[in-house]
């Protein structure tokens, strides 16, 4: 089993490389920028959060806390790949 620090780290570097909603992603001084959002997706994916419902948080947290328009499609490949490595051991 994966432990919680693993998982986080993964959830991490999802959340740079393929969510990235404000393009941070070659940025060395704000890649801490998305660390805010690890530990509550990591609980979303330890408790068993659909797809549909991790879809919804990144998409709230791209409207809501950051002021964009969001990205439907990219939230719910984003949310795929999360619950895709919170099966993997």
């Amino acid at each position: 089993m994966r432990t919680i620090a693993a998982l986080e780290a993964r959830v991490r570097e999802i959340l740079l490389q393929s969510w990235d909603p404000i393009g941070i992603a070659g940025v060395a001084a704000a890649s801490d920028e998305y660390d805010q959002y690890v530990k509550p997706i990591t609980t979303m994916l330890t408790t068993g959060a659909s797809v549909d419902e991790l879809s919804r948080y990144l998409t709230e947290i791209e409207t809501d806390r950051m002021g964009l328009k969001s990205d439907d499609h990219r939230a719910q490949f984003v949310a795929t790949k999360l619950r895709e490595i919170a099966r993997t051991p």
